[in-house]
């Protein structure tokens, strides 16, 4: 028979649990801020030099993604060291980038190798990241998260109606609403 002591213990790990997860959906804010920032610096790094002319203006991407890699793998794997167990919702969200990340790395072949053009990959990328910002908001309850996701399948839809060399101004813009906006929202939430 449980004691009204055996029921203090359980909601005192109800809300321990609660606690870890605010503080771990705030440290998400790193991530999308990190992501955020590091895509809008190369979409629009790559707009200004490919409008000065530089021939390779796309090497702005394979160079600060590769930076923006290193640094969420260490900070991943710092967090994940600092964690004392992993919940449901954190596995989930783990699952749903690590999906996102190896469709993207398709998608990208797909594209290298002259399988789909290039405005059908900035579309589909755009639309896979705020498929992602989409269900993670869902999981975690984060409005502004979920309004990213679907303005970003909104402005996905504008690559195929605006000249060639502007679609990065709509990853620029994408990556803003959908990421940028939220991961403030989030860092200033109380935990």
């Amino acid at each position: 028979m449980e004691t009204k002591s055996d029921y203090g213990d359980k909601l005192d790990l109800i809300y321990e649990m609660i606690d870890n997860s605010k503080a771990q959906i705030k440290e998400s804010a790193f991530f999308y801020l990190l992501w955020g920032w590091l895509v809008l610096i190369a979409s629009l790094t790559h707009f200004i030099l490919m409008k000065l002319g530089y021939h390779y203006s796309f090497l702005a991407w394979p160079i600060i993604m590769t930076v923006g890699m290193v640094i969420s793998v260490t900070v991943g794997i710092r967090l994940g060291k600092k964690s004392n167990y992993r919940t449901h919702i954190d596995t989930a969200i783990i699952y749903l980038w690590w999906g996102f990340f190896s469709l993207l790395l398709v998608v990208l072949s797909f594209a290298i190798f002259g399988l789909i053009p290039w405005h059908v990959t900035n579309a589909l990328i755009i639309a896979m990241y705020g498929l992602g910002t989409f269900v993670s908001g869902g999981i975690l309850k984060f409005r502004p998260l979920i309004i990213g996701g679907i303005c970003s399948w909104i402005i996905s839809l504008g690559v195929f109606v605006v000249p060639g060399e502007y679609m990065l101004l709509l990853v620029a813009l994408s990556i803003i609403i959908a990421y940028l906006i939220p991961g403030y929202m989030i860092r200033q939430t109380p935990k």
